[in-house]
């Protein structure tokens, strides 16, 4: 493995460290730290996946596939999962709403849209066998739209739909409520969170190609803008607790904090976003087509 994506990978070695230590129940550090017992086993996999398929990736590939600066965005992917799930974070997380949204984000909108720029599924593959990787090409092509979901236009907008759907249902109180009194609930809310919104960003990562044009993504990122501000109002603006179990702990000034949080650092986000689509899409409509230009000169 060439010596700039071992150390852009060796940031995430805190997540190597933290799934070896869940695996014998440890608390690892003390002071607030903690593991968690379903997702920490999964970063560890992860993690050994890209450290194997950056090793056997030849040259051409690396540069092609994962150069530094996609290995760079896996390690920051891993290490923002870090903060969110095992530092104090999550134990505050608990007791205040305000808290419990600053996880949300960093899951949403820092570790899912690094893990969508890193190529981290293409970097698994190599890791793999000849025979798993046509494994895995044949169950993917044997699923419904399994074939044309890469490139079918409606892939970005279901996508976006599944992380909206994902967010609204996983904030409704009684979905809410057992995710806080069942760990196995909030990893799966959590996982949701990851998933749907780690789709999404790719399919904005990948904007320019055959499914999503820039234009596209600029719509897609603002609609998908506005329904995170819409929850954010309602948040925001709520006369009394919206969850039971932060009305004894909180009140309504964290869920308030809370609501401000999802308004305007994440309104920060999806606009930066935006601007880059725009950017992108002012780039190709200025950039001459080659072929007009040597045809011009014949």
């Amino acid at each position: 493995m060439p010596r700039v994506a071992a150390r852009a990978l060796s940031a995430a070695l805190p997540a190597l460290a933290v799934g070896v230590a869940s695996a014998h129940g440890a608390d690892v550090g003390g002071g607030g730290w903690s593991v968690d017992p379903y997702i920490a086993p999964a970063m560890l996999v992860s993690l050994l996946l890209q450290c194997i398929g950056l090793a056997r990736m030849g040259a051409a590939a690396r540069s092609r596939i994962a150069p530094p600066r996609r290995a760079l965005a896996y390690a920051l992917a891993q290490a923002t999962l870090v903060i969110a799930l095992f530092s104090p974070l999550d134990a505050r997380a608990d007791d205040s709403f305000a808290w419990h949204m600053a996880q949300h984000l960093l899951l949403m909108l820092v570790a899912a849209p690094l893990f969508a720029m890193s190529n981290m599924h293409h970097v698994a593959m190599f890791a793999l066998p000849m025979t798993g990787r046509r494994g895995i090409g044949r169950i993917t092509g044997a699923l419904p739209g399994g074939r044309r979901g890469g490139t079918s236009r409606a892939a970005p907008w279901l996508a976006a739909l599944a992380f909206t759907v994902g967010l609204w249902a996983w904030h409704a109180p009684a979905l809410y409520e057992a995710a806080l009194e069942h760990r196995a609930v909030h990893t799966a809310e959590h996982l949701v969170f990851l998933v749907t919104s780690g789709f999404f960003w790719r399919t904005v990562a990948t904007s320019g190609d055959r499914r999503l044009s820039p234009a596209a993504a600029i719509v897609l990122v603002s609609l998908v803008g506005l329904q995170g501000g819409l929850m954010a109002a309602l948040i925001t603006l709520a006369p009394r607790p919206l969850y039971a179990h932060y009305a004894a702990t909180a009140g309504v000034g964290d869920q308030q904090i809370a609501g401000l949080l999802m308004w305007v650092p994440a309104s920060f986000i999806y606009l930066a976003s935006t601007v880059l689509a725009l950017r992108r899409m002012m780039s190709t409509t200025s950039r001459p087509d080659v072929t007009t230009v040597r045809r011009a000169f014949r």
